[in-house]
């Protein structure tokens, strides 16, 4: 019995080719490690490409020459602030903000570590940069609940501002600092229903980004019409908040700016429809790949109630960009939270792609790592476009800034007051501020005339004044024909450049 026992109870071990102790890994288990490599291998890559979109804003940073027109005005604002003096004075009396106030001041603090505006905003400006597009990786985390994704997603938005709009990272404008309280604030708002408490957090940090940039609309839109299909009360509770909020940080700027600041924020420009279509097929004819898939991707989610708010956001802030882009002095800044909207959107279509029932491209695929390719893939192309290469334009920066302080300095040779339509000239020359060029194109299609300015000329009042292009060039961007025509008779060229033509009066 006991051997009968024995022999039931032992069996024959079968053959195998792997040593004796070692326990054989499932290849399923063996093919997800190799996926997930692969995959991680492939963002690392992607990682140094968005690096090397990064790099020539990141450098051009620290060099002294202009990027953007806005440069001067929100120097000489900044500049403004620390002197104490009105930042929205009267309508036609001087230097006035375009902007609320908070980010001049921030600018003018933070500079005495620094030492110039200048660079202080525009790094301000390059650190809110990366903390965006760090908030929308964070965003899809939240959506997915994936590293993978998130990851993506921030590299997308780093190597899809470079690539499209290299000339609005790291230049001093307010705008790319206010973005980081909206999306900080749709961070907030995912995940769990809101509590009364954090629909206060979150409308207060839309508050305090429209106190840096007072029209972007698309992020407190879409959480509120987000709330209203939820809970009602909770959406009347979101706009109490903003009310209150809001009518505080009026009187603060008022208080701080000056009394005129509702006025300065409500300024009229002149609107065209035909600038509105040119605007929308220069900007998005690139980027058709993530204009399609989020449009795609928003309305298929438009009944999730995790991912709505996003697909309102993509929404809102494709149809405010387009409305926006046909005001007068509009430029590609007005579709900055659409192209957040496209990055937070095209990681999550990575998740889907990658949850979606397909052996080669789901969990352990051996081509899972093709996804992020293909969809980083516009991003590539853009920047590529043919012409000058990297190398080229890094060597040009030494030769830009040399060129700018030649310039500058003939202005500060020339004693008295100047116009410059590059304003930053004319701060650089130590000239006090006398007139936005801008802002007197604006003046001429409202109907307005310029002729105290044209009596000054005449007067040769001015002792130099710049324009981009020579006086020949009509029409002018910024100035009217009126003034150009009394500049020619009244003063002479003294200065020429490719892009910069400096006048003096004539003997």
């Amino acid at each position: 019995m006991g051997r009968s026992r024995k022999h039931k109870s032992s069996g024959v071990i079968q053959k195998t080719d792997r040593p004796p102790g070692r326990t054989e890994v499932p290849s399923a288990t063996r093919s997800f490690s190799m996926a997930t490599l692969l995959v991680w291998i492939t963002l690392g890559v992607l990682f140094a490409f968005s690096l090397l979109t990064l790099y020539y804003p990141m450098v051009r940073a620290f060099y002294r020459f202009e990027i953007n027109y806005n440069e001067g005005w929100n120097v000489y604002v900044a500049q403004a602030a620390m002197q104490h003096r009105a930042i929205y004075p009267p309508p036609h009396t001087g230097l006035a903000a375009g902007y609320p106030f908070l980010s001049f001041y921030l600018v003018g603090y933070v500079s005495h570590l620094v030492g110039d505006y200048l660079l202080t905003g525009r790094l301000i400006s390059l650190v809110a940069f990366l903390v965006s597009c760090t908030l929308v990786g964070l965003i899809v985390k939240k959506l997915t609940g994936g590293w993978e994704p998130a990851v993506f997603a921030s590299l997308f938005s780093i190597g899809l501002f470079c690539s499209r709009m290299p000339d609005y990272v790291g230049m001093d404008d307010p705008q790319m600092l206010a973005h980081t309280f909206f999306l900080f604030g749709l961070w907030l708002y995912l995940g769990t229903p809101p509590s009364t408490l954090r629909i206060a957090g979150i409308t207060a940090l839309f508050v305090l980004g429209g106190n840096i940039k007072h029209n972007l609309l698309p992020a407190p839109i879409s959480v509120l019409s987000d709330l209203f299909t939820t809970s009602l009360g909770k959406a009347v509770r979101f706009l109490v908040f903003g009310v209150i909020f809001l009518a505080l940080a009026i009187a603060v700027n008022m208080l701080v700016g000056g009394p005129h600041f509702i006025s300065r924020m409500l300024v009229s420009r002149p609107y065209g429809l035909a600038k509105v279509r040119n605007s929308f097929a220069f900007f998005y004819v690139p980027l058709m790949l993530p204009l399609t898939i989020s449009t795609f991707w928003s309305i298929w989610q438009l009944h999730n109630r995790k991912a709505r708010v996003i697909a309102f956001y993509f929404f809102s802030s494709l149809l405010i960009g387009v409305a926006f882009g046909g005001g007068t002095g509009v430029a590609a800044n007005t579709f900055f939270d659409n192209l957040f909207a496209m990055a937070i959107i095209t990681g999550a279509c990575l998740d889907s792609v990658w949850k979606a029932p397909i052996t080669s491209l789901g969990k352990g695929g051996r081509l899972r790592f093709l996804a992020p390719v293909f969809l980083y893939s516009c991003v590539i192309f853009m920047f590529y476009p043919g012409g000058d290469t990297l190398p080229t334009i890094l060597a040009q920066l030494p030769e830009r800034e040399r060129a700018f302080e030649f310039q500058a300095s003939f202005l500060a040779e020339q004693p008295g007051p100047a116009i410059c339509e590059r304003l930053i000239l004319c701060y650089e020359a130590g000239k006090p501020y006398v007139i936005n060029p801008f802002v007197l194109r604006i003046r001429e299609r409202q109907g307005e005339g310029n002729n105290d300015l044209v009596k000054q000329i005449v007067g040769r009042k001015f002792a130099a004044i710049q324009t981009d292009n020579p006086l020949s060039q009509r029409p002018s961007e910024r100035f009217p024909d009126d003034v150009l025509d009394a500049i020619d008779r009244y003063y002479v060229e003294a200065v020429k450049a490719p892009d910069c033509h400096i006048y003096v009066p004539r003997p």
